[in-house]
């Protein structure tokens, strides 16, 4: 099979016929036979492909030929949707004309996704009680014009999304579905995607989606039938969304926002007020008022005994810090709606009525499981936003590690799972700490490099002179001085990526005159513009200076001479006062080990990988990296960094 498969990535072969231009990779064909080997093993393989390999090539082409020879199923989970639609609108289409194949693939979105006609039919109806403002009653009216003419009824299909608010009133949910007793059963968008996962062999997923379907595997909710192979691309998110997905959140917006379906009093608008529900308003007007008190004493709680003035998120270490006030209305509105269920009349309100029960009561579970902290193994924490205007308050709860979770659920199965990223192994090849993050085992593990030519594409400065990172003035100001001096060499075209929006903020800050003065279009993080339309613009007006942070680092993808340039101004380390860092971080020294080497270390490395790799995502790219941290150099673990690279040429600066 690995002969045959590497045959297919020849100059003669099927994809050289059908590509012009076509570039033969030795590492794309060697990666093909070895995901066809781990398949045919049933293996875990890890394979860290460089940016350029081709890798989701590498991956379909082996598990279309198993799924569709043993009439198996395959889930493909990517990180981001932009990676998600462009495997099953493009990799996928090309690969089944170039191999004359149907590889029987399906990209799979979650319920809420889809529009559901019959609730968007029960809330034409009952419009004018539903919708809260004549905004809400427009984004309305443009959602009914769209379901006439959307092919499948998913929200991708949408020129622009809708208020959430809106969406939620008209989207799919498991609780109000009526299945084959629903009068709009034979136009529904969501059963016919689901009826095509039925007859396929390829399900193509988002990590979100996998995970919150691995969240409600107890529930028997699954979204997707079993699998015999898996695949995740993007695999380094996978630790981040699996900790996101498997714990617990509640917050003053989210209570209010669930209570403001239910009813708004000050707008007289709300579902309850279309099934004539007053005993349930009553109760959603108490909760509004206790959940005002309640996170109020949150915060009070947060602001007495933060340490740090700048930090948003402080550990709670024990159970109920604060008095669960919410419990008993949140009870008693469950007690109220199951009341108006059984006198409902007619089946549609009674399903509106057992999602809305369903809501409230995973609200309560989630406040009582976060407040006792009865989750073993656990780490519970205080989030308050620094943005005033939406002043939310959070409690949450996640997993101090999700090996042992995602050992027991995903790689004990003894199925061949494939795990591939750009950025898996650190300091020379070693896939350690990755895999002893997210729980994997056994394992055959890969490392290809990139088919760029960074020597040629690629010249890295170091600013060797640099004051430490910890005085953070002196260091913001050289910081300054050294972005003006990059940006003039490539007239901008420059990602500026910093480790915290303080200094981003502090350098833009220090740079605002100078940079307006010489005509620089400049877009910063956070300065509200989105990320998509941060990017957007970036890639529109070359010579561009974007100023980012975290988000940034990874996941994105300009090419040409739109971005020439990435400055990484402060080697990425963690600051351990995020609750999950730092519990994780205790984990490590309460066994005895070294937190420094076995997390923060790796975890930079990793990090610095992926802002390094922005820059180069074609063979015709070419650029500077300037890395304004003279710990690269100065300090023994510096070598990590450099060894995690590509070859690249390296100037010395002062």
């Amino acid at each position: 099979m690995e002969d045959s498969i590497t045959g297919i990535f020849e100059r003669t072969g099927p994809i050289a016929m059908a590509m012009p231009n076509y570039e033969e990779r030795p590492e794309q064909a060697e990666m093909a036979a070895v995901v066809a080997g781990a398949i045919r093993d049933s293996e875990t393989l890890v394979v860290e492909a460089g940016t350029g390999v081709g890798k989701s090539f590498s991956y379909l082409i082996p598990v279309a030929q198993h799924v569709l020879k043993s009439e198996t199923l395959a889930v493909i989970s990517t990180n981001t949707i932009s990676l998600q639609e462009q495997i099953v609108h493009k990799d996928i289409p090309f690969l089944e004309k170039a191999l004359g194949m149907d590889f029987k693939a399906v990209l799979v979105k979650g319920r809420h996704n889809y529009i559901c006609m019959r609730r968007l039919n029960r809330s034409n109806f009952k419009q004018r009680d539903l919708f809260a403002d004549e905004y809400e009653m427009q984004q309305f009216a443009k959602i009914v014009a769209w379901s006439y003419r959307t092919p499948d009824g998913s929200l991708y299909d949408m020129a622009e999304a809708p208020e959430a608010r809106v969406w939620d009133m008209v989207s799919a949910n498991s609780e109000s579905c009526l299945g084959k007793k629903c009068p709009y059963y034979k136009q529904c968008h969501l059963q016919k995607a689901r009826e095509k996962i039925h007859g396929a062999r390829m399900l193509v997923v988002n990590h979100h989606l996998f995970f919150s379907n691995l969240a409600m595997k107890d529930e028997q909710k699954s979204v997707f039938p079993d699998y015999d192979v898996l695949v995740f691309d993007e695999a380094h998110s996978i630790e981040g969304v699996a900790t996101e997905h498997l714990g617990a959140s509640v917050s003053n917006s989210g209570i209010r926002y669930i209570m403001e379906l239910l009813f708004n009093p000050k707008k007289q608008k709300g579902f309850l007020l279309t099934v004539g529900d007053q005993e349930s308003m009553e109760w959603v007007e108490l909760i509004r008022k206790r959940s005002e008190g309640f996170f109020k004493g949150v915060k009070e709680y947060f602001e007495a005994r933060k340490l740090n003035g700048e930090a948003d998120s402080m550990r709670i270490r024990r159970p109920d810090f604060v008095a669960n006030d919410l419990a008993i209305p949140l009870s008693k509105l469950v007690e109220s709606l199951t009341t108006a269920k059984k006198q409902a009349r007619n089946k549609e309100d009674e399903l509106e009525i057992t999602a809305y029960i369903r809501k409230v009561n995973a609200l309560n579970s989630s406040l009582e499981v976060i407040l006792s902290q009865a989750l073993e193994n656990y780490v519970y924490w205080v989030e308050c936003s620094k943005n005033k205007r939406t002043n939310k308050v959070s409690i949450n709860a996640a997993p101090i590690s999700i090996a042992s979770i995602l050992r027991e659920e995903i790689f004990s199965s003894h199925k061949p799972i494939i795990l591939t990223s750009a950025t898996l192994s650190i300091d020379n090849g070693s896939f350690k700490y990755f895999k002893d993050r997210v729980g994997v085992g056994d394992s055959k593990d890969l490392q290809l490099g990139s088919s760029f030519d960074y020597k040629n594409q690629v010249r890295m400065y170091i600013a060797k002179n640099m004051p430490r990172p910890s005085s953070i003035i002196e260091y913001g100001h050289a910081v300054a001085e050294k972005v003006k001096h990059y940006i003039g060499l490539t007239k901008g075209s420059a990602f500026v990526l910093f480790t915290s929006y303080s200094m981003m903020n502090f350098v833009y800050g220090e740079l605002e005159d100078y940079l307006n003065e010489k005509g620089f279009n400049v877009l910063r993080q956070g300065a509200g513009i989105g990320r998509s339309k941060m990017l957007s613009r970036f890639r529109k007006e070359v010579g561009s200076v974007l100023f980012g942070v975290d988000s940034f680092w990874q996941g994105i993808d300009v090419q040409g001479k739109a971005l020439s340039n990435v400055i990484i101004t402060k080697l990425p380390f963690s600051v351990p006062d995020h609750p999950v860092i730092e519990a994780r971080v205790g984990e490590i020294e309460k066994r005895g080990g070294d937190a420094f080497l076995e997390y923060s270390l790796p975890e930079a490395v990793l990090r610095f990988k992926q802002g390094f790799g922005r820059l180069i995502r074609s063979r015709k790219d070419t650029g500077i990296i300037a890395v304004l941290d003279s710990r690269i150099i100065n300090r023994s673990y510096g070598r990590q960094f450099l060894n995690s690279i590509p070859k690249c040429e390296i100037i010395l600066d002062k």
